[in-house]
């Protein structure tokens, strides 16, 4: 058993999802498709309603949420602003198309397809970098890999290597490329204290050594080096705690830094694959790594998500209600993944490993009926039937009574219309034969297919394993006190032989809660496991589990 949360599908994309936004509060969500098409949700009753759509020009790289204005990136026109009713504010055209979008918090900084920046305000206004800094600056706004916000700074990773940190357009720090052949930088975070957190990878001299790998914290307004230590795996993702940072790990490791306490490391998650994101809201730690999404709340409890593909999108509200997560799992002849949704609000579920995915393999049989609209009485299709008809299907036999049936027409067939023929063979009259097998054939006609044929090749005095079917799953709605009414039918079950005995009804943690074949149950909201086991006067048993999800 372990823990996770209760997920649902909140959007059902039509292609790979290429970018994803969701407003502080959690009441706007956003997403961009790869046909280029951005789709806007509002929230509705509780509920993130899509409610219009918006064609980009080219795909969609990046998305920026602010003052319930939308921010999108194409790699083709630059910059578009548009309202929450996808009407077009402004545009602001970019020569080689948009790659990042980084928000700041006066304006926007944006890396174009060859790695140079263009800062750009709120207002549409386009910041000429040749304006507030000479040529010579100017040049070292390119080749542009990573960006990142510290406070006030803006923070530019180059590929040679090179740091530098960037104040209202202007250049205030560069930090000097290390080694004789060169560096990568592999992440821009910051910590607590808003000084500059860096992941950077040596390379080595020699081929066969091993890279040097290193985590730097320097204060940007003192350009002070403070700390700098290796590591064994690189440095993925940073971002700040109340004591210090986190750290994301290629090998999968989550830690936190102790500013406070000398650096000192503290192991958080162990996640086995490398780290695509890391969230902090409310003192529980989120982390996305291969197909799952991995947690730890404040309590350090730890718990897991898994999704259909890679979630290397991950957006949450302040409060950590609203959680959105996309990926694609990368195989072309797959369906588009869901965008998954869930609360680090509710409480967590213990369930078993296996019903981790129920939440996206189930996302066509959701019902949100309540259990009472489930199992009504619904007659209504008994007006297209005489009563001769309906009183025989409700004394229909039992398959062991109507094939015994069978075989005596056969018998009496054979015995009142044979004849030896002059060759010593057998004449079996065919037309007497038919005539007095029609009775035993009409009796047959509501007998499952199954059972017939079943019946037809069992031979006598054979003993038949009877069949539980508990019946399929359910997802139900709960009502106002958090519980639902669920029926837990087992009538279905059969024994063509009619020597069923027991029945017995266990739930999730192995204890019998009823022993007849339909109960009627309360259970909470969650997830539920219940199990039917039935068994015949000759011992002969079987068991059939469903799943129930109470949203």
């Amino acid at each position: 058993m372990l823990s996770t949360h209760s997920v649902h599908i909140a959007f059902k994309p039509e292609a790979k999802v290429t970018a994803l936004g969701l407003s502080k509060d959690g009441d706007v969500a956003v997403w961009a498709e790869g046909d280029g098409r951005l789709f806007i949700a509002k929230e509705s009753q509780g509920v993130l309603e899509p409610s219009t759509s918006w064609q980009a020009p080219a795909l969609i790289r990046g998305v920026v949420l602010r003052d319930n204005l939308i921010f999108v990136l194409d790699d083709e026109i630059g910059l578009s602003c548009i309202d929450l009713d996808g009407e077009i504010l402004w545009q602001n055209e970019i020569g080689a198309g948009g790659f990042h979008l980084q928000q700041l918090p006066n304006q926007l900084a944006l890396i174009d397809g060859l790695g140079r920046l263009h800062l750009i305000g709120y207002d549409g206004s386009k910041l000429d970098s040749s304006k507030i800094s000479n040529s010579e600056l100017n040049q070292q706004y390119q080749d542009i890999l990573r960006t990142s916000t510290v406070g006030e700074y803006l923070i530019l990773a180059h590929e040679s290597g090179e740091v530098q940190a960037l104040k209202n357009g202007q250049c205030v720090w560069s930090r000097p490329v290390r080694g004789q052949t060169g560096e990568a930088i592999t992440c821009l975070g910051s910590d607590d204290k808003n000084n500059l957190v860096l992941g950077r990878e040596g390379y080595a001299l020699v081929a066969g050594d091993e890279e040097v790998l290193e985590i730097e914290i320097w204060n940007i307004e003192q350009q002070q080096l403070l700390h700098r230590v290796d590591v064994k795996s690189r440095l993925l993702q940073s971002i700040p705690t109340e004591r210090g940072f986190l750290c994301g790990f290629d090998d999968g490791q989550v830690t936190e830094v102790l500013s406070k306490e000398s650096y000192r490391f503290e192991p958080r998650l162990s996640c086995g694959y490398p780290i695509q994101n890391l969230l902090l809201r409310k003192g529980c730690i989120v982390a996305s790594a291969w197909f799952y999404i991995y947690g730890l709340d404040a309590e350090g409890r730890e718990w897991k998500i898994e999704h259909q593909g890679m979630p290397n999108l991950i957006e949450a509200s302040q409060d950590g209600s609203v959680c959105l997560f996309a990926g694609e799992d990368q195989n072309d002849w797959t369906d588009v993944e869901p965008i998954g949704l869930f609360s680090l609000n509710q409480e967590l579920l213990e369930i078993d490993s296996s019903e981790l995915t129920l939440w996206f393999e189930k996302s066509e049989e959701v019902n949100l009926l309540t259990a009472e609209e489930l199992y009504r009485v619904d007659d209504k299709m008994n007006d297209f039937f005489t009563q001769e008809e309906l009183d025989s299907m409700k004394s229909s036999q039992p398959a062991d009574v109507a094939v015994e049936a069978l075989h005596s027409a056969l018998e009496g067939a054979v015995g009142t219309s044979q004849q030896v023929a002059e060759d010593g063979s057998l004449d079996v009259d065919t037309d007497e034969l038919l005539a007095q097998l029609d009775d035993a054939i009409e009796k047959m006609a509501l007998i499952p297919s199954e059972d017939l044929l079943g019946e037809l090749n069992t031979e006598v005095g054979e003993v038949i394993v009877p069949r539980a079917v508990s019946g399929d799953d359910q997802n139900l709605n709960a009502d106002e006190d958090g519980s639902a009414i669920v029926t837990l039918d087992g009538s279905q079950s059969y024994d063509p032989q009619g020597r069923i005995q027991t029945w017995s009804w266990i739930e999730g943690s192995g204890k019998e809660i009823a022993s007849s074949a339909k109960v009627r149950v309360r259970i909470p909201r969650g997830s539920h496991t219940f199990e039917l086991r039935i068994c015949d006067r000759d011992g002969q048993w079987s068991s059939d589990s469903l799943h129930i999800m109470v949203n």
